[in-house]
């Protein structure tokens, strides 16, 4: 069955200079984010994270978030988790820069690896994480120029 329910969030980015941005969550309990391109980039100074590197914490950390969901719910007691997400970007066939891979890995600290609810949540986990699955899917992204 299908929920045709939905959410709508806004976030906005607003330069400051060259490839410095900041993002405001639009609540005052999110503080602002300032994004820049790395050092690698003309004009681009390290003063905060880019664009790729925003893209590859939230896939980690959602992967991490929904493991961490589902333990809690099948009761497993999770210790610890350090998740590690590397990404490789290359150029594509037209020679613009992609990220062509994600790679996680995650390492939940929990008092017994087989228990059968620990196993049951290494088997789901992936499957209510909302931002991998919709990378994983292409998510449609609509462009319009003011």
């Amino acid at each position: 069955m299908t929920d045709n329910s939905f959410f709508e969030y806004e976030v906005n980015v607003a330069r400051i200079n060259n490839y410095k941005f900041e993002v405001d969550f639009g609540k005052d309990s999110i503080a602002n984010l300032l994004m820049d391109e790395s050092e690698e980039v003309p004009g681009g100074e390290d003063a905060g994270p880019s664009a790729s590197m925003l893209l590859a914490s939230a896939v980690g950390y959602c992967l991490s978030a929904s493991l961490t969901f589902c333990l809690s719910k099948k009761q497993v007691s999770l210790d610890d988790l350090k998740t590690q997400v590397r990404f490789k970007r290359q150029r594509n066939e037209e020679g613009f820069w992609r990220i062509t891979e994600i790679n996680v890995v995650l390492n939940p600290k929990v008092e017994d690896k087989e228990n059968t609810n620990f196993l049951r949540c290494l088997e789901i986990f992936r499957k209510f994480c909302i931002v991998s699955g919709s990378v994983e899917s292409g998510i449609p992204i609509n462009v319009d120029v003011l």
